[in-house]
């Protein structure tokens, strides 16, 4: 059973996979179930007994807790097993010597072979078979039986239990999985079933830096621990999640508990748990069935932070990817939808986000200037520059007008570009793309210019010419090939 118990607190920060839901429907589409994450009552009814408990007591709950329908037959068996061992001629009065017998009746009649993963109290009666936390919980009940003072203890990857012999003497350990387990810190050799010497202990229990005293109780749970263990290595864990509603409420009601970090919050490790469960539906993009999922944890964590964090995170996701998918329409009517689920200031982010995507979808679809200068007056509006903020405004302004300087030269020709281009420089400042698209402007228009000086000028119409040319570096006076044509216009 090393390396296998606990590995299920790995489930608290996984990321849940894809479950079978039950519960109600959102939409006719298809359907994930929503793990049950109320206990069943028999948890309840178990964590309000109150010790000493009777060899009955926990016989029922490990049988529970290994997930046993009908205990009936196991508690019979069991019975007789008590019947047998209390009226064995050979038990001893003594405390100690008793402790050891339980083993040794146990591993003679009932344990045949050891299985790492074998946690159930009915599988060990049916087959033999065990682990530490079942072979543990055996010993533990016919241990009180007879009327023994049995404790437990749990560290990082095993269990065990103990005996109070009385009289002030230390509790005695007992490695429950071996047969010569009783006491094993005090055991040199290690036998054989046929009391042959095959080597030696394998672990002073004594020397177990990270040993934690528990409960019975605490014990028995482990049972459940153990199956979570299991379904996570198995990715189930939709129907890993219901057991830890159980062992969570298994443990409710402890009067003491155990400073070992295995048995920390179970409430709040069930809360982690299904929470992660609806990350998992948002990230595989199922938004409705995820605030629906949500809705039904809302009863039992009214107000929790960490739901609302992530019911604006489902609702940020959906609005994006609609707006990404170009359903602008639908993105507006989830976000009105859903409006009361986030702040105000998520609202008007979202809102924002949906209004810059429909200014840049105009953006991207304009095809002349009136086009242009519609977004531009567009932009004028103080609603929507207080919705999208000073820089945004900016960016999409400085797009449309480098747009409009475009369709302008294409329209009515470079000079009016030039012109219109200078204009909005001097009124908005540095706009990159536009100094650029200018500057071509100009070297193009200067080039238009020299061209038809050089047309007149070599058809002879020399007077024309120069006439023509002292005009045009009035509109370009820092054109290098114009003030070159100038030059030679004056050399005439």
């Amino acid at each position: 059973m090393r390396n296998g118990l606990f590995q299920w607190k790995t489930l608290l920060i996984s990321a849940l996979i894809v479950c079978v839901l039950q519960g109600g429907r959102y939409h006719a589409e298809a359907q994930t179930a929503f793990p049950n994450f109320n206990p069943e009552p028999d948890a309840l009814r178990y964590a309000a007994l109150r010790e000493p408990y009777s060899w009955r007591d926990l016989s029922g709950m490990a049988l529970w807790a290994s997930g046993v329908q009908h205990s009936e037959p196991y508690m019979s068996r069991i019975a007789s097993a008590v019947t047998a061992l209390r009226g064995a001629p050979d038990l001893p009065v003594d405390a100690r010597a008793r402790g050891e017998y339980v083993l040794a009746f146990i591993h003679s009649n009932y344990l045949t072979r050891y299985a790492e993963d074998q946690t159930l109290l009915s599988v060990l009666l049916d087959a033999g078979t065990f682990n530490c936390v079942s072979s543990a919980v055996f010993y533990l009940i016919l241990a009180v039986a007879v009327d023994l003072d049995a404790g437990a203890v749990i560290t990082h990857d095993h269990a065990f239990v103990t005996v109070n012999t009385g009289s002030g003497a230390r509790r005695i350990d007992v490695e429950t999985t071996n047969k010569y387990g009783f006491d094993p810190g005090t055991k040199i050799e290690f036998r054989d079933e046929f009391g042959r010497v095959t080597g030696y202990v394998s672990a002073d229990q004594q020397h177990y830096s990270d040993r934690s005293p528990i409960s019975q109780l605490e014990l028995v749970s482990l049972i459940l621990a153990n199956r979570i263990s299991y379904l996570e290595r198995q990715n189930r864990y939709t129907a890993a999640i219901p057991l830890m509603a159980n062992s969570a409420a298994l443990l409710s009601m402890r009067r003491e508990k155990t400073a070992s970090p295995f048995f920390t919050d179970h409430q709040e490790n069930l809360k982690i748990c299904l929470i992660n469960f609806g990350k998992e539906l948002e990230r595989a993009g199922k938004y409705d069935e995820t605030l629906y999922y949500i809705d039904t944890l809302q009863s039992r964590y009214p107000n929790d932070p960490e739901l609302a964090a992530l019911t604006g995170i489902v609702i940020h996701n959906a609005v994006v990817m609609y707006v990404r998918q170009n359903r602008v329409s639908e993105a507006r009517n989830y976000l009105t939808a859903h409006k009361q689920r986030i702040s105000q200031e998520q609202f008007a982010s979202l809102h924002a986000h949906i209004r810059a995507n429909e200014l840049t979808a105009l953006v991207n679809a304009l095809q002349t200037s009136a086009d242009a200068e519609y977004v531009l007056s567009l932009l004028n509006d103080s609603a929507l520059q207080a919705l999208l903020g000073e820089q945004k405004i900016r960016e999409i302004r400085n797009a449309v007008l480098n747009s409009e300087a475009i369709f302008i030269s294409r329209e009515r020709g470079l000079e009016a570009a030039i012109q219109f281009a200078e204009a909005a420089l001097a009124a908005y400042g540095r706009i990159p793309v536009l100094e650029q698209n200018l500057k071509a402007f100009r070297n193009n228009y200067a080039g238009e210019l020299h061209n038809t000086f050089v047309a007149l000028w070599n058809s002879g119409k020399k007077e024309a010419a120069a006439a023509f040319i002292r005009d045009a570096i009035k509109k370009l006076p820092q054109d290098r090939l114009l003030l070159n044509d100038v030059k030679i216009a004056e050399r005439r």
